[in-house]
């Protein structure tokens, strides 16, 4: 039965792209600009840095359930997940471990949690404008732990289409999912408002073949969010504004650790909500500045058999937050020139309560910044440089460490042609210990890194191309060790060399976005590959819409990795297939349709966890016009 349906699904999808229907005349396109490649905005096809954009076309096309799925399979980046959506991520840029790598909503930083890792990677799709993945060391930009690259998510904005709108989703594993908001403008104000929220039954995180303490039960997921954005024109040269955004989940995890029985449940039930105020204005005709004020905190709780876990390995309790500061200017100095600089500066405090791991702990981080954008003729230059300090303390002891280091960057292009251009850049880059490794290990020194890359680029109109070759060398690279004493140590040099393809065209209606990657992670302290990181990956996506329908199908595919521990563990490689496909009911309503691992292929993203098996999602959306 389940055969036959994926059957019909096929030929229903096949016969929209073989469809005839008249293809509607599509609006011009203004060319597409980023800003994170060197913090001004520039062209796509001119900047020097390797940077994807992802707009919300894009998102609302992929009917992604999440953000490590919206990106999986783009050039440059990995991920292991723990179970399904939902359960506990790492992202993987340029190879870099999960801790290397910086996320920003609307330009300023996210926190992580006290051991370094990610913890603003559960933002609702819904909530996002655009996101601009920019690979390769930007600690030169963007300060401490920007090694891999930089995520930068900017939320839905205030000046595109005003009124209600909304989605309803029904699929696999009785997912339900329901978003509302509204956005308008009232004189020299205006405001965006959304909420929703999502559940589903999901699937057993853990395989229990390979853990005979794994409770073979449904990992459930069961997530509500808020977010709201507000400006006021105060002047022609001056605007005020804020940005607020609560995200609550309940996510059943699997864990087959000892003393763990196959019985047991487990849940961990997290809270992340941030506010950011800031002014924006131009000072002169040359000189615009923005200053940002905001406040991130998360908290997470760890339960057993309903009730807080609070054993010898697992914290009942991890808090966190941040108060961050920044100030950040780009002043025109003349056509082609272009400097920017600033000052950013952030406080967080990290609490713990595990009855042998627990911690108090704070971090501050001070950095200040500059960089030049400069044009001559058919050579483009790009210049940055940064100094920041950290400084980690242990609450209620005399123990402080502080680090001072500075990091740069120097690119170079070259436009062979019109639509041909070369690239290259060399930068350098750092990473502090986390507030929880030096609670485990006072000894540790931060990471430091090199990075080259060279590269040729051609974009005219809807056909790009980019070839990127990279090298990236680390010294006291901080991992845990895998035997006792479990503890996190400086392990001494990591590498990461390859080669990146990415790219898009178009022929008359239908559109390709691919990426492929070769590249070589490798610890050369113990001579393993890195865990969870493939020596070749990538994706094709095909799309084509024709009168009122878009139909597509996405192909992701990746080579084995090592996964660390003992040895044996290895994670097969993997191809999966996805089916999409839209309809404009009218110019308000759209149907929306996707099959997600068509083939039901089983993979894993990290040893003795589960993925998404096959299933299929049906989404109704509005936009009012």
């Amino acid at each position: 039965m389940k055969t036959r349906f994926r059957k019909t699904c096929l030929v229903v999808l096949s016969s929209l792209a073989a469809s005839p229907w008249p293809v509607l005349a599509q609006p011009s396109q203004l060319p597409a600009t980023v800003v994170t490649a060197a913090r001004v905005e520039q062209p796509l096809a001119d900047v020097l840095p390797s940077v994807t954009l992802i707009t919300r076309e894009d998102i609302d096309r992929s009917q992604a359930v999440s953000l490590a799925d919206l990106l999986q399979g783009e050039a440059g980046f990995e991920f292991g997940r723990n179970g399904g959506p939902g359960n506990v991520t790492s992202f993987f840029l340029r190879g870099a471990a999960s801790t290397n790598l910086v996320v920003m909503i609307d330009g300023v930083r996210t926190m992580v949690d006290g051991w370094g890792n990610l913890t603003a990677i559960d933002l609702p799709l819904q909530q996002i404008e655009r996101i601009e993945l920019l690979r390769g060391n930007a600690s030169g930009l963007y300060g401490e732990a920007a090694v891999g690259g930089v995520l930068q998510i900017f939320t839905r904005k205030l000046d595109g289409q005003s009124g209600a709108y909304g989605s309803a989703t029904l699929g696999s594993r009785n997912t339900q999912a329901v978003t509302a908001g509204y956005a308008g403008q009232h004189d020299d104000i205006s405001y965006r408002f959304d909420l929703g929220g999502d559940r589903t039954d999901g699937f057993s995180a853990m395989n229990s073949a390979q853990s005979a303490r794994v409770n073979p039960d449904n990992d459930a997921v069961d997530r509500t969010h808020f977010s709201g954005k507000l400006s006021k024109r105060v002047s022609k040269d001056l605007t005020l504004g804020a940005y607020a955004s609560l995200i609550r989940s309940d996510v059943a995890y699997d864990n087959g650790s000892s003393p763990a029985i196959a019985s047991d449940r487990h849940l961990l039930r997290r809270e992340n909500s941030t506010l950011n105020v800031f002014a924006q204005g131009q000072l002169n005709a040359d000189w615009n500045s923005r200053l940002d004020l905001s406040r991130t905190n998360f908290e997470m709780r760890d339960f057993k058999n309903d009730l807080p876990n609070r054993g010898a390995y697992d914290s009942g309790l991890n808090m966190g937050q941040q108060t961050a500061v920044r100030w950040f200017n780009t002043y025109s100095a003349g056509r082609d020139r272009v400097f920017n600089f600033g000052v950013e500066s952030g406080d967080e405090f990290y609490t713990a309560d595990a009855t042998s791991s627990g911690y108090r702990a704070s971090r501050q981080l001070n950095g200040y910044f500059v960089g030049l954008n400069q044009s001559l003729g058919a050579w483009s230059l790009q210049g940055n440089l940064r100094q920041d300090s950290v400084r980690v303390s242990k609450a209620d002891t005399s123990f402080a460490k502080t680090w001072d280091n500075t990091s740069g960057l120097l690119g170079l292009g070259y436009r062979l042609t019109e639509v041909w251009r070369l690239t290259a850049s060399v930068s350098t880059g750092f990473r502090a210990p986390s507030a929880g490794e030096l609670s485990n290990n006072i000894d540790l020194k931060p990471e430091t890194h090199l990075s080259e890359e060279a590269g040729v680029a051609y974009a005219s109109g809807a056909d790009t191309f980019r070839m990127v070759a990279f090298n990236t060398r680390t010294t006291d690279a901080i991992y845990w060790q895998s035997v006792s004493p479990y503890t996190p140590v400086n392990i001494g040099k990591v590498r990461n060399q390859g080669l990146e393809l990415s790219g898009s065209t178009q022929w008359q209606d239908t559109k390709v976005r691919y990426a492929l990657v070769a590249q070589d992670p490798w610890n050369e302290s113990d001579g393993t590959r890195l865990a969870r990181r493939a020596r070749h990956y990538g994706s094709l996506d095909v799309w084509r819409s024709f009168g009122l329908t878009t139909a597509g199908v996405k192909l992701n595919a990746s080579d084995d990795r090592y996964d660390s521990g003992a040895p044996g563990k290895t994670l097969a490689g993997y191809s999966t297939l996805a089916l999409y496909a839209s309809r404009a009911l009218d110019k308000e309503w759209s149907l929306r349709f996707k099959l997600e691992n068509a083939f039901d292929r089983p993979y894993q993203l990290a040893y003795g966890y589960n993925t998404p098996p096959f299933g299929m999602w049906v989404t109704l959306a509005y936009q009012q016009r």
